[in-house]
């Protein structure tokens, strides 16, 4: 009886002995396996948990920053790589703040035409203090491609601008106009070139 006493304890100190190799083992490959932070948490002004189907750029609206700096305080080589749980840090804005996003569709309306010369238009609904390119084109094109005829800064985000016609679409009955934004915000619409008052 203390022979086979001896050997039950000769067996079960193996097992000990083999379960505290194998969690010592779990443990060093789970702290070499873990990534290293991408960001020095001083540098982030909070951390945000990827939901499923979200991207780079709807990330950067809720937190008022470019999608590329989220990408690059993460060292994101590719900005369409992210995935559902990933924790990503959301960099510090710097000292200027971040334009405001707009509280509706941006919208431009015709207020004014001196054929063959000048456009008046009215914008609102559109994203603070952001430098928007006008171009006009041949209608139906949606001002896609057409010619640059200006910039102007959106302000607090409603604004009235007048942009003169550009020769070649002098003679045009209808002409394309579109503001665009370099945080993808853009708006469009047409005009008759016939003179209002």
């Amino acid at each position: 009886m203390f022979t086979k006493l001896v050997q039950h304890w000769i067996k079960l100190g193996r097992w000990i002995a083999l379960l505290r190799v194998s969690l010592m083992a779990g443990f060093l490959l789970a702290v070499v396996a873990a990534p290293a932070p991408l960001a020095h948490a001083a540098d982030c002004q909070s951390w945000h948990s990827v939901r499923s189907g979200e991207t780079l750029f709807r990330i950067g609206l809720k937190y008022n920053l470019t999608w590329d700096k989220i990408a690059k305080a993460n060292n994101l080589s590719d900005g369409n790589k992210i995935y559902a749980g990933q924790s990503l840090c959301i960099p510090a804005r710097a000292s200027q703040p971040a334009p405001s996003q707009p509280s509706g569709v941006p919208i431009i309306t015709i207020t004014a035409v001196v054929r063959d010369q000048t456009v008046t238009i009215a914008a609102k609904n559109f994203p603070s203090n952001q430098k928007f390119e006008v171009r006009m084109g041949a209608y139906g094109t949606l001002g896609i491609g057409g010619i640059l005829v200006g910039s102007s800064n959106s302000g607090n985000g409603a604004f009235t601008a007048t942009y003169t016609i550009p020769a070649g679409l002098k003679n045009s009955s209808q002409i394309a106009i579109r503001l665009d934004g370099p945080q993808g915000y853009y708006s469009y619409n047409w005009f008759w070139n016939n003179s209002t008052n």
